[in-house]
């Protein structure tokens, strides 16, 4: 019997995952990775999260994992406590524990290499090429048939024929240049980063960390964040191919909100040192990266994102990756949401080849993408205060809290495949106008008047509440969990409003007493909202029945990652 194709274009870190996922779900089909040899260039994705990790394990990236790359142990923020360039004092906020589920700091070049010796020993075929055109199936035409340009002296043409075909080519985009479906994000953004080798580590020591002690890991194995008027700066960890320790510095920012351009290694110095010398003196203690012998390890990227007007179709094709939209990487979920995308690509590819696909499955998933660029727009608006270390600590609780207790249950358990459930998670975060938008930090009028009130930076009021926001219990699907979870994040928005509501000084006027009177109202009704939830449940914790055209193909409990594949 002839096999249904999928052809994936680009042999990048998306296309490689996809074609490890779907090989293994849908065993039945016979995947091909159109791509170009990999040559040295500078790559970014090296800080995952516990979601991105949990897929990478169920493909069976554990052991190059746990040989080849650091773990993780969060995110780490810091805040400095004085406007005082020279002062080394910062209220630190990091995972207050190891949690049940791992995370690591990637080398990519080593990661990306070894995934695509991994998928060469499946029933995988790469074909070494660049898809130059591809003429789109029709009611006439039963298949996409794609041209490529191999790789070898002739140039030679290759004609492809395919059901379904994926664009994982990255920034260049290959189809949304094509169909014309380039679409400006709500906020942009500019970046520069660099890898450095041989630096001092033992400078981090200066740092004078005011932070809940503990002795559960090194704190230096994490992602570190620091802040600035319109900016914030990350520094990776990782491990070299040859085993030396490196760190990716990186800095991103909008000019629009105060920040200043960054585009060499100088200009990084110059900017950094005046808020965080700690770092540049880190930085002239080692020395940058080089790719090749003539290629420096650096990058520097001006209002490089974009978005798409479409991801998905029902003609069997679509956009995954760097080739749909570019993540700001200040939560690390660019790797995360490519295996959401992944997931759903095979779940729409599932539904299709059995005949049942429908329009409105797609348009499920085509809103889940935009609840996403809502998040995106948010953080796109974190700038804004990212100088204010009261309003942004409090917002990156916030959104811990959301990721831990909603998004990734929702992951693990497969729910973001199911259309019940992306209904509620969509209206739930909304994508508005970027004019329609409001303050992307939580309960902003308490906020507000905390952030004015706070003189004195310190952990009274940058309290580290992770230990009581993340769920250290979970680690596999369940769908009992799930529930709880959600409410213990309705919960959790109670104390966290009520621990502000504790912090300010409150005043007899009018103003004081019309925001305290708001902020009981809302924990009232957040209260009843945990007593309807408890009593009848919630749409965001279901799933449709299994004959409805938007449930899921795959089922509940985490089933999208259990695998029966007979076929190497």
């Amino acid at each position: 019997m002839k096999k249904n194709k999928l052809i994936i274009i680009g042999n990048g870190i998306a296309g490689n995952l996809a074609a490890l996922y779907i090989s293994q779900k849908l065993p039945e089909l016979e995947i091909t990775i159109v791509g170009k040899t990999d040559k040295p260039r500078t790559l970014v994705g090296e800080s995952t999260v516990e979601l991105s990790t949990h897929f990478f394990e169920a493909l069976g990236l554990g052991k190059l994992l746990e040989d080849k790359h650091y773990h993780k142990y969060g995110l780490t923020y810091y805040f400095k406590t004085k406007k005082d360039v020279n002062d080394p004092n910062y209220v630190v906020h990091e995972a207050p524990g190891v949690i049940r589920l791992p995370a690591y700091n990637l080398n990519r070049f080593t990661f990306d290499n070894d995934l695509r010796e991994l998928n060469s020993k499946r029933n995988i075929k790469v074909i070494k090429g660049t898809v130059q055109d591809v003429s789109l199936k029709t009611s006439t035409q039963k298949h996409h048939i794609l041209s490529v340009e191999m790789e070898d002296s002739e140039k030679t043409n290759l004609m492809l024929e395919a059901d379904w075909f994926i664009d994982s080519s990255g920034t260049r985009r290959f189809l949304a240049k094509k169909l014309a479906l380039r679409k400006d994000p709500g906020y942009q953004r500019s970046t520069f980063w660099f890898r450095l080798k041989k630096f001092d580590r033992n400078i981090f020591n200066k740092i004078s960390a005011l932070k809940s002690k503990h002795h559960c890991y090194d704190s230096y194995y994490v992602t570190h964040h620091f802040y600035g008027k319109g900016y914030w700066i990350w520094m990776i960890p990782m491990r070299s191919p040859d085993g030396e320790t490196m760190i990716s510095i990186g800095y991103t920012y909008r000019t629009e909100q105060g920040a200043e351009i960054v585009r060499t290694v100088d200009d990084f110095i110059s900017t950094v040192e005046k808020d965080h010398p700690i770092i540049t003196e880190i930085v002239k203690s080692g020395e940058i990266n080089t790719l090749s012998e003539d290629v420096l390890d650096i990058a520097a990227y001006t209002n490089y994102m974009y978005e798409s007007k479409q991801y998905y179709s029902k003609d069997g094709w679509f956009l995954i990756g760097d080739s749909a939209f570019l993540f700001d990487p200040i939560n690390s979920l660019g790797l995360s949401y490519v295996s959401h995308m992944i997931c759903q690509v095979a779940a729409i590819i599932s539904k299709d080849k059995e005949g049942n696909l429908t329009n409105s499955y797609i348009d499920c998933h085509e809103k889940h993408i935009q609840s996403i660029l809502s998040l995106q727009d948010s953080w796109g608006k974190w700038y804004e205060i990212m100088h204010d270390p009261v309003k942004l600590s409090w917002t990156l609780l916030m959104n811990n809290m959301s990721y831990f207790n909603v998004l990734l249950p929702a992951f693990i358990n497969g729910a973001f495949l199911d259309g019940r459930h992306i209904d509620v998670f969509t209206e739930q975060f909304k994508r508005l106008p970027v004019e329609q938008q409001g303050p992307a930090y939580p309960f902003p009028k308490l906020l507000d008047i905390l952030s004015e009130q706070s003189k004195n930076i310190d952990l009274s009021c940058l309290p580290n509440l992770y230990s009581k926001n993340i769920p250290f219990g979970l680690y596999k699907a369940d769908e009992k969990l799930r529930k709880k979870l959600f409410l213990r994040y309705l919960f959790r928005l109670i104390t966290l409003r009520t621990a502000i509501i504790k912090r300010i000084n409150w005043k007899l006027n009018k103003h004081h007493l019309s925001v305290l009177g708001e902020s009981l109202w809302d924990n009232c009704v957040d209260f009843v909202r945990i007593i309807l939830v408890s009593l009848f449940s919630h749409g965001l914790v279901k799933y449709h029945k299994l004959d409805d055209p938007d449930a899921t193909p795959f089922g509940n409990n985490g089933k999208f990652l259990k695998f029966n594949d007979t076929t190497k």
